[in-house]
């Protein structure tokens, strides 16, 4: 389920910081124009997309609440700036670059220039903080801290388990936050109580980034299976090859010989990471390629043309699932 579920845009734009929440139904424009973030995205359920973006911002940091309700997986990389630092609403697992799940106990590590590839389930929002790397630095040296690049892990994204108090405490400063500033939209008060208030949102959220630090300080890094590591890599080697061949007559038959692998292999694989059948996962990025041929497609070619290049060659089951996954038919894109 949504938390601030307010369909209505809302911004609050002042010296102290800028506060702006927009709804989605477009999954498309949910993760166009991301900041700080280069992403490629892809819807894997539907249909009717709903999302919302909520985003606290002054020159140092942003609070982001990023909420949906479809499966998603995204891949991307972050901007040469800033860190990201991912912190879980609710209970609801994800999986997490190298694709082990995780429950409502972890905290998520993504530095400057780094790679991050996150499968999430429907409602598994999460507070992001993006905090600028000069101003990281400052805290660390404040809180007496090594340096962040140290202290953080500067090379690659990475998970910590923190106790459950830790965790609690930082997600009920974030939602107070929040709810302070939807509330502030809804009342009226004077220009001077209003920059008090906005004031001390933005002395809290520095609070946040300290209590943060501090408490990646005393957390350890997850330890990954040896069986685990070795599945994600026949998954990753699986998607790479349909990724590559989604113009092509590809089939699961093959990924799996090239694999050296059993089908029953793959399949228990992709059943355990994504809830579904390798087949139905490649057909799902097909579908997701073609939407985003139509959408960039200025009329050179024919709708069942850009299909049949990606394999789809019945019309009526293609109607079908692109509505059941995008919610209306490609020749409505």
């Amino acid at each position: 389920m949504f938390i601030f579920d307010n369909k209505t845009n809302i911004l609050i734009n002042s010296q102290e910081l800028t506060f702006k929440s927009e709804y989605f139904c477009n999954f498309s424009h949910y993760f166009q124009n991301r900041e700080f973030l280069d992403l490629d995205a892809l819807q894997l359920s539907g249909d009717n997309f709903e999302g919302y973006l909520s985003k606290l911002i002054t020159n140092e940091v942003m609070l982001e609440l990023s909420q949906r309700n479809c499966l998603t997986k995204l891949a991307g990389i972050i901007h040469s700036k800033m860190w990201v630092f991912a912190i879980p609403v609710q209970v609801n697992p994800v999986l997490f670059q190298n694709l082990y799940p995780l429950e409502n106990n972890y905290l998520g590590i993504l530095p400057p220039k780094s790679e991050v590839s996150v499968f999430q389930h429907p409602f598994s929002n999460r507070f992001q903080l993006y905090v600028h790397d000069n101003y990281l630095q400052q805290l660390c040296q404040t809180l007496e801290l090594p340096e962040a690049k140290k202290f953080l892990n500067s090379s690659d994204s990475s998970i910590v388990i923190c106790p459950a108090e830790k965790i609690c405490h930082l997600q009920q400063s974030c939602h107070q936050l929040y709810q302070m500033l939807f509330n502030l939209d809804r009342q009226e008060v004077s220009g001077k109580r209003k920059a008090l208030r906005l004031n001390f949102v933005r002395q809290k959220l520095e609070e946040i980034v300290k209590d943060f630090l501090l408490t990646l300080a005393v957390t350890k890094d997850i330890k990954t299976p040896k069986n685990t590591i070795r599945r994600t890599s026949i998954l990753k080697k699986a998607e790479e090859m349909m990724r590559k061949n989604m113009r092509s007559d590809l089939t699961i038959t093959r990924i799996c010989q090239d694999l050296e692998i059993s089908q029953r292999t793959l399949e228990y694989i992709f059943k355990d990471f994504y809830q579904m059948s390798p087949y139905n996962y490649f057909k799902l990025l097909r579908l997701n390629a073609l939407h985003q041929s139509l959408n960039q497609n200025n009329q050179t070619k024919l709708i069942h043309e850009i299909a049949e290049e990606l394999g789809f060659f019945h019309r009526g089951y293609l109607a079908s699932d692109y509505k059941k996954l995008f919610g209306y038919f490609p020749s409505e894109t």
